[in-house]
């Protein structure tokens, strides 16, 4: 039931971030990933806060603190096309997941952009 009732409050956010085309979100800056559904190979669309670092945009598949990855990342992992969309911009892209002292590094950077919000 709990992971159920997330799905519903996510899919409700996402619907509002969308349709008023918000640009920023609880202090970050949005993004929105498309990527297409491995199992429905139907395209969804997930607004993301993001980092800008060096070229790339930097988001955390953390799917708001709950137990499981979310649908996007694992599309992404299997290879699903992706899109980013920023400032009416469309790019293609893939999901690259960071690890060692890398992660490290820009897990820290995050959270002192959350505390600076």
């Amino acid at each position: 039931m709990r992971r159920r009732a997330f799905v519903l409050v996510n899919r409700a956010t996402n619907v509002v971030v969308r349709r008023l085309g918000l640009r920023r979100f609880r202090g970050g800056d949005l993004l929105l990933l498309t990527t297409v559904g491995r199992k429905t190979g139907q395209p969804r669309t997930t607004p993301l806060l993001y980092l800008a670092e060096e070229g790339r945009w930097i988001v955390v598949a953390s799917n708001g603190g709950a137990d499981w990855e979310p649908g996007w990342w694992l599309n992404l992992r299997a290879g699903s096309p992706g899109t980013v969309k920023i400032d009416g911009t469309s790019m293609h892209v893939s999901g690259t997941e960071l690890d060692g002292p890398e992660r490290e590094t820009v897990w820290a950077r995050l959270n002192a952009e959350v505390a600076q919000a």
